[in-house]
């Protein structure tokens, strides 16, 4: 009886029931077997590289764009020559400002001490986020001919910002410490008590978790990574505590943290790779 009555809806229909009931079986089969489409995964990951690549052109053409635009009435209501001699000077002026700005931050980022186990690589670039809306990545320029490894832990000139999860040719995806699937050891500088700071899916703050409210834990706390694990090495900056609530359920406090790398504009990153167990380079 469902059958005849299945086969009696209109095509459009149908066709969209059926998609849905093997979208939702791939959705399980995925979620128990997640090895079976990895392969598949890859490709389409590797599919969107020259994507990253070419979406950060779009920007730099429209601001050569806009500066060479002006309307035909603003040109009729000054002087020809002192108008040209103006935007191009003006233009100078923010070619030298941008220059500048990138200075400072290579200067940063390759300025930033690492501790004697570890050896620096070459800095990498963030050239664009990953194509996943619910997951905190970006994806570098530098890959395995670079010597990239996945597990390698990714910083900033100020702190740290993750691991690198996937790794292709040229490029890498970097899974963000603020993604809600990542957490690390850290300790509390002032007072050595050990706890777990996770994401929240939020590049602007984190959570300190599992914290009696009878710890000593104030506002101001600096927060560096403990190395319990052995995922993300001890003694970088992971954050400082911004606010503390007592008044949540249970025995833990509520405790955020402001994160010490910037993960809202990040530009310039720094791999880390350890000198017993140096990376491959091609």
């Amino acid at each position: 009886m469902s059958l005849t009555l299945f086969s009696q809806q209109p095509l459009a229909l149908r066709k969209t029931a059926i998609v849905v009931f093997c979208a939702i079986v791939l959705m399980l089969l995925d979620s128990k077997n997640p090895e079976w489409f990895q392969p598949f995964r890859n490709a389409s990951h590797a599919a969107m590289q020259p994507i990253y690549q070419f979406s950060t052109y779009p920007s730099f053409f429209g601001s050569w764009l806009d500066s060479k635009t002006e309307s035909k009435e603003a040109l009729r209501r000054e002087n020809i020559q002192l108008k040209t001699e103006i935007l191009h000077m003006k233009g100078q002026l923010q070619r030298q400002d941008y220059l500048v700005a990138e200075n400072a931050r290579l200067q940063g980022i390759l300025s930033t001490t690492i501790p004697s186990q570890f050896n620096l690589m070459l800095a990498s670039k963030a050239i664009g986020t990953d194509s996943n809306p619910l997951r905190q990545m970006i994806v570098i320029n530098k890959g395995k001919q670079d010597g990239v490894i996945i597990g390698q832990t990714v910083i900033d000139e100020k702190g740290i910002l993750g691991q690198v999860l996937n790794v292709y040719d040229n490029t890498s995806r970097v899974v963000l410490l603020t993604d809600e699937q990542q957490s690390v050891g850290v300790t509390v500088k002032r007072t050595g008590q050990n706890a777990i700071v996770s994401g929240k899916g939020n590049p602007q703050f984190l959570s300190l978790d599992y914290i009696f409210k009878a710890t000593d834990v104030r506002v101001g706390d600096e927060l560096i990574s403990s190395g319990l694990g052995g995922r993300i090495p001890a003694g970088f900056p992971v954050g400082r505590v911004s606010k503390v609530e007592d008044e949540q359920a249970g025995g833990f406090a509520k405790i955020m943290v402001t994160p010490t790398a910037n993960f809202v504009n990040t530009s310039y990153v720094l791999l880390l790779q350890s000198k017993q167990n140096p990376s491959k380079t091609s």
